[in-house]
């Protein structure tokens, strides 16, 4: 899994959306069957499906590990072969060398745990590799495992070659994707957001999409969107940054206090905005238009905030600290402090 700049203005971090998203054997199913032009693609169906729950690692790229790979029984006929999907950001000259590494540790991985061949058969199964890449910069590493190969020109078929599938996230027209009418479609779109202005104009062409989503894409779905939009949105900590700054400037033990400080305010306030988010999501979806869409955004992110501040508030009176501090540091009243101290007791 490779890291990398992403659009300056929205970033969907592959590690916590497509790893997330791609577990699911209904949305990996409809990835392939949407940009893999193969007749085995279309042959593809969840039940043929089977996760490998096992880590490929590799150490000479620095104890990298294949993002996700799949068992796959084609229908109708006795031929099982393994989807090698990875992730990346960045552009990785390297990747037919490494797409190889993988596939090696998976053949070594299945030859140790299947049962000997009769008559002193053998074969292997075969392992398509794929690449998903959703960096800005267009792809430019060879996709032919023989082109890494110098001198390669002057041989034939007698050197070792294969080709994996490039699925480029960003060279996805807006009209092509808005066409598949599908979670995927709807990901990629959103993943190419520049700004919120194009994020807000994309989730309303989008709305007929999400509603007619299977339910539990469109949970997957929105529980990734709110997640990332949330990662992205203004972060109104200052007074919780002031408090934190003031602790530490005291220099005085209070190492552990600010600790715990971090701890609230990254856990209570992310929570909060996440499921207002989620919520908000959900409210614009229903009304189907913009704006409702965006009343209903602001609206949840305000209710996720209130939510977020009050467990922070709740974890601070956990540790004893005085209403007066927690009031600086949260913008609540004496009042509802006392009454949320009554609340946990």
């Amino acid at each position: 899994m490779s890291g990398g700049e992403k659009n300056a203005g929205l970033s969907f971090p592959h590690d916590t959306s497509y790893r997330y998203l791609l577990s699911s054997k209904k949305l990996f199913v409809e990835l392939i069957r949407s940009f893999v032009a193969r007749e085995w693609a279309d042959q593809l169906d969840e039940s043929d499906l089977e996760a490998i729950d096992h880590s490929f690692v590799l150490p000479d790229f620095g104890r990298r590990e294949a993002d996700l790979v799949y068992r796959l029984r084609m229908k109708g006929r006795e031929i099982i072969f393994y989807l090698l999907l990875e992730l990346q950001s960045t552009v990785d000259m390297a990747m037919p060398y490494r797409l190889l590494q993988y596939q090696v540790e998976i053949w070594r991985y299945l030859l140790r745990n299947r049962p000997a061949a009769d008559g002193g058969r053998f074969g292997l199964p075969a392992i398509v590799p794929i690449v998903l890449y959703n960096g800005q910069r267009p792809w430019t590493a060879p996709k032919q495992f023989r082109a890494l190969m110098e001198g390669q020109d002057a041989f034939g078929e007698e050197l070792l070659d294969f080709e994996y599938v490039l699925i480029d996230v960003e060279r996805y027209t807006e009209k092509e994707l808005l066409e598949l009418s599908n979670t995927i479609g709807a990901v990629f779109l959103l993943d190419q957001t520049a700004d919120r202005q194009q994020l807000h104009d994309r989730l309303a062409k989008l709305m007929g999409t999400v509603r007619a989503m299977p339910e539990e894409l469109k949970n997957q779905f929105l529980n990734w969107l709110a997640n990332m939009v949330a990662k992205q949105l203004p972060e109104p900590r200052e007074a919780f940054d002031e408090l934190i700054r003031h602790f530490n400037e005291r220099g005085d033990g209070t190492m552990g206090l600010q600790q715990n400080l971090e701890a609230i305010r990254n856990s209570g306030l992310e929570e909060g905005r996440e499921q207002g988010l989620r919520k908000g999501l959900e409210q614009g979806l229903e009304q189907g238009l913009e704006q409702g869409l965006e009343q209903g955004l602001e609206k949840g992110l305000e209710q996720g905030l209130e939510q977020g501040l009050e467990q922070a508030a709740s974890r601070m009176l956990r540790l004893g600290l005085d209403l007066e501090v927690i009031g600086e540091a949260t913008g609540f009243s004496r009042e509802k402090l006392q009454k949320l101290r009554e609340r946990l007791r």
